[in-house]
């Protein structure tokens, strides 16, 4: 049994850690290290932490200055010690086979990372994320939690988080991708990722435009390592899901949305890819996506605001 880091950034989390720490303490994949980084909280997280993990060894608390989630993680990077490492978000939880069945899909199939389903715990229910393989797939929802990895992925290639920024998992996840011969799937739900109603996924924030610069720096990424045109589709796919579906769709809860603002994200894109509609992953994805983004192609503009202005919050991007 390989040893497994597992990382857990946490930041004011004293209403929600310990429910994460013990789901941790009863994994059945006993050989892990749990680094638990706190990252400047000002609440009792420290000693909630400290509390739970006193009489277990393989556990640890790292304090760090507020830096937010990437340098949270990244932290715990530089101090992990296994061959492979999971992340889990210290306001969730995992079931107790969660390690191990990662594990064993990931030596059995010979993969560099391995992926389990996934539960969306809400206040009065819970809904069930199935994953589907394969890079158009995956990317749609880049988290770094549900996964694990064998940790060279980052640490031969240089990889980190980009500190800083909004949507981390995307300018991540993509590079991991490209670095990686194979991945594997756990066709059971073995992470619960809990639901805050402050998500940024239906509100307004101008670092929603963050976005750019995490599409950019896997691109490139690919350029320095001499693959973009290797991954070309995959990259103009990015393009297309995360900027003209998702930021155009986040766009649409400012006040002042119009069709000026879809025009300028879709010159970004077009100005990059010009046949961005032609794309293979848009076959992929739910009709209603197919026919709004054929909409945004032919520039029925006015069109798509009236729908997003009506719809916004009742449309699913993730």
């Amino acid at each position: 049994m390989d040893k497994i880091s597992i990382i857990i950034p946490c930041y004011n989390m004293e209403q929600l850690v310990e429910k994460c720490i013990t789901s941790i303490k009863n994994q059945s994949y006993t050989n892990f290290e749990a680094i638990f980084v706190d990252d400047g909280s000002q609440d009792k997280t420290k000693e909630i932490i400290e509390a739970n993990i006193k009489d277990d060894e393989r556990m640890i608390y790292a304090y760090k200055e507020n830096g937010g989630l990437s340098s949270a993680r990244n932290f715990g990077l530089e101090l992990a010690t296994g061959k492979y490492v999971s992340f889990i978000d210290s306001d969730d939880y995992v079931e107790k086979d969660f390690l191990m069945e990662l594990y064993n899909n990931l030596i059995e199939n010979d993969s560099d990372i391995s992926v389990c389903y996934f539960y969306r715990v809400y206040e009065n229910k819970t809904d069930l994320n199935k994953v589907k393989n394969g890079f158009y797939n995956l990317v749609r929802f880049p988290a770094a939690w549900n996964k694990l990895y064998k940790i060279s992925l980052f640490k031969d290639n240089d990889i980190i988080f980009p500190p800083g920024k909004w949507y981390e998992d995307l300018g991540t996840f993509p590079k991991i991708f490209m670095m990686t011969n194979r991945i594997s799937i756990v066709e059971k739900p073995l992470y619960n990722y809990i639901q805050n109603s402050s998500s940024i996924t239906h509100t307004f924030d101008e670092r929603i435009y963050h976005n750019y610069d995490m599409v950019e720096t896997n691109e490139d990424f690919a350029r320095k390592n001499n693959i973009f045109d290797k991954y070309h589709d995959e990259l103009e796919y990015i393009n297309v899901y995360h900027t003209l579906i998702g930021t155009v769709y986040r766009s649409s809860f400012m006040d002042d949305f119009s069709e000026d603002t879809i025009k300028d994200i879709v010159k970004y894109v077009s100005n990059k890819y010009p046949n961005w509609n032609k794309n293979k992953g848009i076959k992929e994805l739910p009709l209603f996506f197919r026919i709004y983004l054929k909409a945004l192609y032919y520039k029925q503009y006015g069109l798509i605001v009236f729908l997003l202005k009506r719809l916004n919050d009742k449309i699913d991007i993730s």
